[in-house]
């Protein structure tokens, strides 16, 4: 249970959707309800963490298969005198709207009041979302809280006007304010008198059925006295809360009208006021605040009415405040109830100037915008016609100017980067799924595939959106999956619309939460009428996509309570009753079975159902931490450790692995072989999809990891050990500021970003300031970007939960790229300017999805380059974060409080370092807290020693130390003495003949010639030295030895044919278990061992014959495969088509290399070059090699190799 539910006097910090949990205990509510769904899903979250609470005073917590179900039980709900709310988002009230409308004429006992969440920004949400609309229409009054404070007391005041109008209340929130929060003062909650621990009897002779039962010919009667009687009361009730006031208008005795007056509401009044404040109009100018927007008080509008001269109507999406203003107003001058006609505008200003946007959010920067003109040409260039001496009438224009100059700047930046799109987290089960529907999509249209698997022709696949965590199907690499979209669980629907007209055969994905929400109907739907089409109802447990809420399916319910579990299986099965519709629950993780069954079932006729059974990742690992938390505090250590591994010298980067699954535990790092794909350990949960791809490489393989004690203590990288010394850090001077301060963070789900948020967020509080926040997460927790904006405030400032453009104090940017894209124009943020903006940046590389899979790219250093322009030069600070907590902690998880604990030594934080270590300590867990604060004080420590860490990076072995370490692995071989001499001897010549460049050129020619020994023996390097050396007779210092470089590299390449008796050797080689030992920390004296699964598919062509077969290989086989390289000699076809190629490229292209002129030198490198994109194995690399001989034609043409 959170302390700060049951306070009940002073201050606390809470975000929105704690906020609105907070006001329903405090109104005194029995029963709480709805369907998660953001932005309100964490209020879910919130109950859940209170279960203790609720359960204690008998107060009601169910989340309903959907959301209109959730409001069928406020309707039950108000045959007695309780409270109830149910919390939904948008297109959940759209989902709940028929139940909202029937139940809202029914009426109310105790009050019933709906939550609704709008993404105005479409974040989160696949339509735009604007609720008020659906409130009117609906007959309900509808309230819309400004700031944190009211998002929580208003729910009280929802409840009053609920009772008291016998209707429900529409209480409309928006993402901003649910994903923001604030600190906030409190009132005792008040705990009900009727609730499940306190039952009552209902008396039914008391029910008014005429009342409770809306039908005709009753409906009429309601429709009229709701409209005549109840909306009036709710009108009459808000008056007496003072939910709609006039602010900022003095004493109207002693002056005439105000030149101009804005009409606002919920968040937009908030953004309207910290518009003012950055205007320094605040107080200057009249605003009527509607705490209630339907009905609107007509009395009030009059009155703001005869003070203004114009009115200016600020909302977000649609003008229907506008609207209605202008027809009250006009129906009034028309009836005599003003003497003029007052002017209103909204989403269109005066004299042709642009009003206020109708699509997407509002924020203050874009009132600023649109503001400035409005100002400039309504007040600054008219005399006043009556201000009080206190209000000055006239803008200061300079002041504008300087607004004006800044929204400019920063609007035209020139930065171009790429999308992070969202993705399936690591492990997750829906990326078995997705990347086995893409190699059967792909294969269902080879003709030679279907005639031979399936005696078919081929069969284009149809895929039906819906609505879950597999909606990220939209994106790369899986947009194949996913061909239209309805809504949630109409995935079938959408199917029943196409099917009587087309042959291909239609797939639906289905979540199990999306099963129990409408998905039951939909299978109905399909049987009933004989579909062509096959579920896949993707069942991982949980309600994934909103924050693991639990399903109909679990044993628990919200609170923990033990439920009956509906097994999916048995619900469909009940569904098909007698048919012979194939139902079959499996697990993706077995990908060869998952596969032939899906093939198989797809082709079937009518409707098919597969239930792929595998927990979400998530909820899984969290499990399994527990355990092993448990296990460490038990034992002091995990005694067995598993990780999936690439080893990069077997890589050959062809990126199947990304394409088929995007999966972001993957990571792209640079090797002496150019790029290559690894694990990153970080993020990587050892499932090993990316291993079960058809044609992942043999480089993937298991890591088992045995202890029999506890690890010693390691020796850290030079480079980093003194960030770990204890010895006392003096803090900076306090940071001071006048008005307010802002920090905007930004990274990549994952990160930490959250974390650095809350600790922020209530070390401000500690400190005594007002605190405002927001956290943009959207689809964070999918590999998507994360924000936070967050104010300290002296009090009395006011400021809306978004950093105008430009006025950020500090920018963390957790993630490079996340972090210029809050500047970007491109993006809602644009947070920085050099004038203002500090910045610590971790400069470490997280690929995007795009960049992962090869359609995209970009630089960390050109990235690093355009935040010290758009920042302050003198205040900005960047290092590779990642690196050093990896070094330091096995993780780069703790880079986030590095971040932070950079920044605050560098002063830039206005924290003193007291309520910064309480706030770590209330807001980190407390198994993590330890390393979390050591890793806080590193970041401090870099703040000191940054410039000293430069020169004790790890670093590349020189030329030097390369050949000596390969000598002395040579040394070791039998016979290896003589090897070793003159495998020196063969590169010292070489390197001694050829100065080609730098040391790092030499360096990897030592090493390409070891490869090529390894490979097939000294006399094989020396054809490749010979070669190098023909290239470099032809090749001058005037073209920098270009050609030669190349030769160097691509002729290694080539001649390198990884068949399996090489990728054994590599797979085993000293290097490799030497680098495992380092990275798996293994200390084989403290008794630790490491064992390897190698992951081969070992593939033999005898007699024309192909042999291939999946085989998990130990380390005792490999080493038996590799002394086998007489297999090469013993069968000829054996990789013969790359043997054919490596000498196609040596006599075609190396042989012929003697250009006589700039132009046949460039064509001849583009040539020598042409191999850079011949990767992967076999059936992966086989077409690139028919495309590297095409270019190498077109480019060299009737060359020779007797030229």
């Amino acid at each position: 249970m959170d302390d700060r539910f049951t306070q009940a006097s002073g201050t606390h910090v809470y975000t929105g959707c704690e906020l609105l949990v907070k006001g329903a205990l405090e109104s005194g509510v029995s029963l709480l309800t709805g369907y998660p769904g953001s932005p309100l899903a964490e209020v879910f979250d919130a109950i859940q963490r209170n279960a203790e609470l609720l359960k204690n005073n008998g107060i009601i917590a169910q989340i309903a298969n959907n959301e209109a179900l959730s409001i069928a039980r406020l309707n039950g709900s108000q045959m007695a005198d309780v409270r109830a709310i149910a919390f939904m988002k948008s297109v959940g009230l759209h989902v709940a709207s028929d139940a909202l409308a029937i139940s809202n004429l029914a009426g109310t006992t105790g009050g019933a009041v709906v939550v609704v969440g709008d993404d105005t920004w479409s974040h989160s949400t696949q339509v735009p979302a604007d609720s008020r609309f659906l409130a009117r229409h609906v007959y309900t009054p509808l309230l819309e809280p400004s700031t944190f404070q009211e998002l929580k007391d208003w729910i009280n005041c929802a409840f009053q006007i609920s009772a008291a109008a016998d209707l429900y209340v529409c209480y409309l929130t928006t993402e901003n304010q649910a994903s923001g929060g604030g600190n906030v003062e409190l009132q005792p909650n008040i705990y009900p008198d009727i609730t499940g621990l306190k039952q009552v009897n209902l008396d039914t002779q008391l029910i008014d059925a005429d009342k409770r039962v809306v039908l005709p010919p009753h409906t009429a009667q309601i429709e009229m006295e709701t409209l005549q009687e109840r909306l009036p009361a709710a009108l009459e009730t808000a008056r007496d809360l003072g939910l709609n006031t006039i602010q900022f208008v003095g004493d109207t005795a002693s002056k005439k009208r105000y030149p101009l007056g804005f009409v606002s509401a919920g968040l937009a009044h908030s953004c309207l006021l910290h518009a003012l404040g950055e205007l320094n109009l605040y107080g200057d100018i009249p605003v009527l605040k509607l705490g209630m927007t339907h009905p609107i008080d007509a009395n009030i509008v009059r009155a703001f009415a005869e003070e203004v001269d114009e009115i200016y109507v600020v909302e977000e999406k649609r003008p229907l405040l506008e609207n209605e203003i202008k027809a009250l107003l006009t129906q009034m001058y028309q009836d005599g109830g003003i003497k003029r006609y007052v002017n209103v505008w909204g989403k269109q200003f005066p004299d042709g100037l642009a009003g206020i946007p109708a699509a997407s959010g509002l924020d203050a920067s874009i009132l600023i915008q649109q503001l400035i003109p409005l100002f400039k040409h309504r007040l600054a260039t008219r005399e006043s016609t009556g201000y009080s001496e206190v209000s000055n009438p006239l803008v200061d224009l300079r002041h504008l100017t300087r607004e004006e100059a800044l929204q400019k700047e920063v609007s035209e930046q020139q930065i171009d980067i790429p999308q992070r799109t969202p993705t399936f987290c690591p492990g997750c089960p829906h990326r078995d799924s997705s990347s086995v529907f893409l190699e059967i999509t792909r294969q269902f249209m080879d003709t030679d595939y279907m005639k031979k698997r399936h005696n078919s022709g081929p069969v284009d696949l149809v895929f039906h959106g819906d609505i879950g965590c597999y909606s990220m199907l939209k994106y790369e690499p899986f947009p194949r999956l996913m061909h239209n979209l309805s809504a949630m669980a109409l995935g079938g629907g959408s199917g029943a619309g196409i099917d009587p007209f087309i042959k291909n055969k239609q797939i639906v994905f289905m979540g199990d939460s999306t099963f129990f929400h409408g998905g039951m109907s939909a299978i109905s739907d399909s049987i009933k009428n004989n579909q062509d089409i096959a579920y896949i109802i993707l069942d991982n447990q949980t309600t994934a996509m909103t924050g693991h809420q639990p399903t109909p399916a679990g044993e628990l319910d919200l609170l923990g309570n033990p439920t009956f579990a509906q097994d999916i299986e048995q619900v469909a099965q009940g569904l098909a009753g007698d048919s012979e519709i194939d139902i079959v629950r499996t697990n993706p993780e077995d990908r060869v079975n998952y596969k032939k069954h899906l093939e198989k079932t797809i082709l079937k006729p009518g409707v098919k159902i597969v239930i792929a059974d595998k927990e979400c990742a998530i909820t899984y690992h969290r499990r399994l931490r527990r355990e092993q938390r448990k296990t460490i505090a038990k034992d002091g250590f995990l005694k067995h450790e598993k990780h999936i591994n690439i080893t990069p010298e077997v890589c050959e980067f062809c990126r199947e692995c990304t394409v088929a699954t995007g999966c972001p535990g993957l990571k792209i790092v640079n090797t002496d072989y150019g790029e290559k794909v690894a694990i990153d350990q970080s993020n990587c949960v050892s499932d090993g999809a990316c291993a079960r791809i058809k044609y992942a490489c043999p480089a993937f393989e298991e890591v088992i990891v045995t202890r029999k004690r506890p690890p010693q203590a390691q020796t850290t990288a030079s480079g980093y050990r003194d960030l770990l010394r204890d010895d006392p850090l003096p803090p900076p001077p306090p940071l001071r500021f006048e008005r307010s301060w802002n920090t905007y963070a930004a990274g990549v789900g994952g990160m930490g970003i959250g974390t650095i948020s809350k600790v922020l967020v209530v070390a401000g509080y500690l400190q005594g300031y007002d605190v405002t926040f927001c956290d943009r997460k959207g689809l964070a927790i999918r590999n998507g970007g994360v924000y936070t904006h967050l104010a300290y405030m002296q009090p009395g400032v006011h400021a809306s939960p978004m950093i105008p453009y430009g006025k950020a104090d500090l920018l963390l940017g957790l993630d490079i790229l996340e972090a210029v894209r809050g500047i970007t124009p491109r993006s809602l943020f644009r947070v920085a300017s050099p004038d203002r903006t500090a910045a610590v940046v971790n400069t470490a590389k997280t690929e995007t999805i795009t960049t992962l899979i090869g359609k995209d790219d970009f630089d960390p250093d050109t990235l690093e380059e355009t935040l010290q322009i758009h920042t302050k030069s003198e205040a900005y600070f960047g290092i590779d974060l990642f690196t050093i907590s990896e070094q330091l902690f096995g993780n780069k998880l703790y880079a986030n409080m590095m971040l932070l604990g950079t920044a605050f030594q560098h002063r830039l934080i206005p924290l003193e370092l007291e309520p910064l270590q309480l706030a770590l300590k209330q807001m980190v867990p407390h198994a993590d807290l330890e390393t979390n604060m050591k890793a806080f004080n590193v970041g401090r420590r870099l703040a000191l020693d940054s410039p000293q860490l430069a020169d004790e990076t790890p670093r590349q072995p020189s030329y030097a130390e390369m050949l000596s370490e390969k000598r002395q692995i040579l040394e070791r071989k039998r016979g290896g003495k003589r090897l070793a001499q003159r495998y020196v001897k063969l590169v010292e010549d070489v390197v001694e003949t050829m100065d080609v460049g730098p040391d790092n050129i030499h360096r990897l020619l030592a090493l390409y010639v070891y490869d090529l020994i390894q490979f097939e023996g000294i006399n094989y390097a020396q054809m490749y030295v010979e070669k190098v050396k023909q290239v470099h007779a032809h090749d001058s210092a005037s073209y920098d030895y270009r050609a030669t470089k190349a030769a160097i590299r691509y002729l290694h390449k080539v001649m390198l044919i990884k068949d399996e008796v090489y990728v054994a050797h590599l797979l085993t080689s000293e290097e490799k278990f030497a680098r495992d030992k380092e990275l798996y920390k293994v200390d084989t004296k403290n008794g630790d061992r490491i064992k390897y699964v190698h992951l081969n598919r070992p593939h033999f062509t005898v007699m024309g014959l192909d042999f291939e077969a999946d085989i998990d290989t130990r380390n005792w086989q490999l080493n038996l495969m590799k002394r086998m390289k007489f297999l090469r000699r013993l069968l000829p076809e054996w990789h013969a088509k790359e043997k054919a190629f490596r000498e196609w490229y040596i006599s075609r292209v190396i042989d012929t290399f003697a250009p006589t002129d700039v132009e046949a030198y460039d064509k001849h490198l583009r040539a020598l070059e042409c191999v850079e994109e011949v990767r992967g194995y076999r059936e992966i690399r086989y077409p690139k090699m028919e495309a590297a001989k095409q270019t190498v034609e077109g480019l060299l043409g009737s060359v020779t190799s007797d030229q």
